[in-house]
């Protein structure tokens, strides 16, 4: 029998690495999620003495939806420039990281994220910067974001804005609110418990369970 190849097995080539090499031994790394909630920020739809709308503060609209342990690929090296302005030198650090596309939300302009240091947590002020998304590429699959560092913004400053705190649940590789993932750790932990209790009751000779 013949055997014909296409020219284009190559795209089948590229879902199997996306799907079964990238997704397997891609090293994950945590981060804390601020998405832009879309229904509660107010939009500024016109312009105050040509100045730009104000991301944090009392008078801006914005607010957040809050995404813990967000885990997140490919994050580029830092780079760290620093301009002299008026005010100071400015450091104006970009870098990058990948999304999956499965996590059932779209990265938007001006979404913050935080990368979790927990070693470094005890220090204060936090050495770990805060960036503001200000690129976004999507590719199939997964998106790719173009990170800025946000100037003179901590955690504090961004948690008043927050509307919503859900937190990212590996098993099912979704979002969830707090009191439903801390149900359904505590599902998964009795059921580990009887599957070991099972485990214990079985009797490889008959293959019956003698309870």
């Amino acid at each position: 029998m013949q055997l014909y190849g296409r020219l284009y097995d190559y795209i089948n080539e590229y879902w199997k690495l996306i799907h079964d090499t990238y997704a397997v031994h891609a090293i994950p790394f945590l981060v804390t999620y601020f998405h832009i909630n879309r229904t509660s920020t107010i939009w500024d739809k016109t312009y105050l003495m040509g100045g730009s709308y104000e991301k944090f503060g009392k008078l801006t609209g914005m607010r957040w939806d809050k995404y813990l342990l967000l885990p997140v690929f490919y994050i580029e090296e830092t780079f760290t420039i620093f301009d002299a302005q008026e005010i100071g030198y400015i450091n104006e650090g970009e870098s990058g990281l990948v999304v999956p596309s499965n996590y059932g939300f779209i990265p938007l302009a001006n979404d913050m994220v935080k990368f979790d240091v927990d070693y470094l947590s005890n220090r204060h002020p936090d050495p770990s910067s805060i960036f503001a998304v200000t690129g976004l590429q999507h590719h199939p699959g997964y998106w790719k974001l173009k990170l800025s560092i946000e100037q003179t913004v901590n955690m504090e400053i961004i948690d008043k804005q927050v509307e919503n705190t859900y937190v990212f649940y590996d098993y099912d590789k979704k979002m969830h609110t707090v009191h439903e993932s801390s149900s359904m750790t505590k599902m998964l932990s009795k059921h580990n418990t009887l599957k070991g209790r099972l485990k214990n009751l079985y009797d490889q000779n008959s293959g019956f369970y003698f309870v």
